[in-house]
């Protein structure tokens, strides 16, 4: 992790702010929500170009441990976006049955 700080250290900054968000999120936070589900997805595309830069630079069966990582960071942060838009789909729709009520 830390040659990738030392490489990527804006996007690693980002990551760790989308995980703490992620620990925080409460369930009825709509906004945080949303805005994380954007956030992590960006981050999902950013990491994935990261994790392709890498990986065509090393040959097969090298340095698999940076690989490893890098995937398990592309798949935390798919399900990052998928919760958060499962929870902020959910919310949205509580607000409209509350107001309909």
């Amino acid at each position: 992790m830390e040659e990738l700080k030392n490489q990527y250290p804006d996007d690693c900054i980002i990551l760790g702010n989308i995980i703490k968000r992620k620990n925080n999120l409460k369930e009825d936070d709509i906004a945080g929500a949303f805005s994380l589900m954007q956030d992590s997805l960006q981050a999902y595309f950013r990491w994935s170009v990261i994790r392709c830069e890498i990986r065509s630079n090393l040959k097969r069966g090298e340095r698999a441990e940076i690989k490893d990582l890098l995937e398990n960071i592309v798949k935390y942060l798919d399900e990052v976006h998928r919760d958060t838009r499962v929870l902020y789909k959910l919310g949205r729709e509580d607000l409209r049955n509350n107001r309909e009520e």
